[in-house]
């Protein structure tokens, strides 16, 4: 878009070129005109501006923005609104620092394999970085490769909160799936929680991030499929391949395997109760190689929990603004290209050291209702939509 550069926004911001553009919004390479610092310039597109749940999640972002803090997490330096260029729209924006580096999708895609130490350091700053959220009382709820940037000597910067929430006590305090039926993520990192459309609390991030170290040992995702819903599927009923089955012999050890499965454990209940755990779980997997028992999720149990007593409103954004953005599709997913390596569906060995067995019948049965009432819920939007 060679003819943005040059625009001014807001008086003190002039646009160098595009960065990059999303369904909601345009982010502007741009100079800051009082010291000439550059910034990656966030603006929503003013056809949206007049709807009051896009804007509503635009200023939530920028909230909860300003409210974290921590060295891997990227943090806002301004925000607002002005009049916009048409007479009667405004114009809402948010600049952040434009980071050097590459996303960790786009390093996974072009050196895979990385070196196993340099992918088991990436994971210890995305651990972190949710540390950092998390006793802060956000969950990010959209953790994946494309939004962790890497930095000058693979400096972790986790980015893009857009689908964060403030957690209470005891969860989000509402479900994650809406009045209008929406779950929002990207269907490869999404727990089966999430999926699910129960409340959340840190340990769908913790479930992110497992997904995210299987696919540093072996290449890809645990769970792919053709379409948002079959993945979602996977998630809630397919067995996990141990990594071991995946990744070339020799680079997944016993105990670093077994920190993978307990964090996707399918229950949270059984993960590691926060990414600080799951953290500590892989700087002890990597010290001591064969040791199953001291990276167990009980061996944490006196670090911080997944639910977070935190309040759950934000100063400045409004209690009634909806957490959702309207779409013609009932389940809304950020899609990715999906690996050309299928999922297998064949079951784990059944050693006795192997963390988090299948679910039992009755769970199963319960699990199959829920993938039923989401594929009608789909089924239901799309046709709603075209009617």
């Amino acid at each position: 878009m060679p003819e943005a550069a040059g625009k001014i926004i807001a008086d003190q911001y002039e646009v160098l070129g595009v960065l990059g553009e999303g369904g909601t919004g345009i982010v502007y390479d741009a100079r800051r005109r009082g010291d000439g610092a550059s910034v990656a310039l966030k603006v929503m597109h003013a056809t949206l501006a007049g709807d009051q749940q896009i804007r509503g999640r635009f200023r939530r972002e920028a909230a909860i923005l300003r409210r974290l803090e921590g060295p891997h997490i990227c943090p806002i330096l301004d925000s607002g609104e002005v009049p916009g260029e048409e007479a009667g729209t405004t114009l809402l924006y948010m600049a952040l620092p434009k980071l050097d580096g590459s996303s960790l999708e786009r390093v996974l895609r072009t050196e895979q394999p990385i070196p196993l130490e340099r992918g088991l350091d990436i994971m210890l700053g995305v651990c972190e970085a949710l540390k950092s959220a998390h006793a802060q009382g956000v969950i990010h709820r959209d953790l994946k490769p494309a939004n962790v940037i890497l930095e000058k000597g693979d400096s972790v910067v986790v980015v893009d909160f857009g689908m964060a929430k403030i957690v209470t006590g005891g969860g989000t305090g509402t479900t994650n799936l809406t009045t209008h039926n929406m779950v929002f993520g990207t269907p490869e990192y999404m727990s089966p929680e999430q999926a699910k459309g129960d409340e959340l609390d840190a340990r769908c991030d913790v479930y992110a991030a497992g997904v995210m170290l299987y696919e540093i040992l072996t290449g890809a995702p645990p769970f792919t499929g053709a379409t948002p819903l079959s993945v979602l599927t996977a998630h809630l009923t397919s067995d996990l391949d141990p990594p071991t089955q995946r990744a070339p012999a020799g680079r997944v050890t016993p105990a670093l395997e077994a920190v993978v499965l307990h964090a996707l454990a399918r229950d949270r209940d059984r993960r590691y109760p926060s990414a600080a755990a799951l953290g500590a779980a892989i700087v002890h997997a990597r010290a001591m190689p064969d040791d199953l028992e001291s990276v167990r999720p009980e061996a944490f149990a006196t670090m911080p929990s997944g639910s977070l007593p935190f309040a759950a409103t934000v100063p400045g954004v409004p209690s009634n603004v909806p957490s959702t953005v309207p779409s013609r599709a009932k389940v809304v997913v950020n899609e990715i290209k999906a690996p050309s390596r299928p999922p297998s569906n064949a079951p784990p060995p059944r050693a006795s050291s192997r963390p988090a067995p299948p679910p039992p019948p009755s769970s199963r049965a319960w699990i199959a209702v829920w993938v039923l009432v989401l594929a009608a819920s789909v089924g239901a939007g799309v046709w709603f939509a075209l009617r």
